[in-house]
């Protein structure tokens, strides 16, 4: 039997307005992947279900309160910190928001900047941190 102690089950939140998706970027001092982009996520709670987690993750890190977010995909990853390889069962949520939905809107400190980015321009250099799996994700909700 395959031991893997650093699994967890996580959630990302993609949010799109008009025809554009909100990307975030980790700051440098994130505890988990610092510098990289990528859009509201967290890992689920033990006594949560995904759905509850994403909810959450969303208002703890945009101070947003939807009402409904959709699941679109769920997948696994296997990574490696600096000092252990992870494992995760990633559960992906899209919700399209109005602007005045985000008369609320608010990055937490665990990003250093944010960008509303249309499908061209997720090809630009500076989203190469991306995962690729991930980006096939963002490319059908366009």
């Amino acid at each position: 039997m395959t031991h893997h102690p650093n699994y967890r089950v996580s959630v990302e939140i993609i949010l799109k307005k008009n025809d554009k998706i909100l990307l975030a970027k980790r700051s440098e001092e994130a505890a988990v992947a610092p510098g990289v982009w990528n859009v509201p996520a967290g890992k689920v709670k033990f006594h949560e279900i995904p759905l509850e987690a994403a909810y959450r993750e969303l208002k703890e890190e945009t101070n947003l309160n939807l009402d409904k977010l959709t699941e679109i995909h769920v997948r696994t990853f296997e990574g490696n910190t600096v000092s252990e390889p992870i494992y995760r069962l990633i559960y992906t949520y899209v919700a399209d928001i109005t602007d005045a939905q985000l008369a609320n809107f608010q990055m937490n400190d665990e990003h250093s900047e944010y960008v509303w980015v249309s499908q061209d321009e997720l090809n630009d250099e500076s989203y190469n941190s991306l995962l690729s799996e991930f980006r096939k994700i963002l490319k059908t909700i366009f």
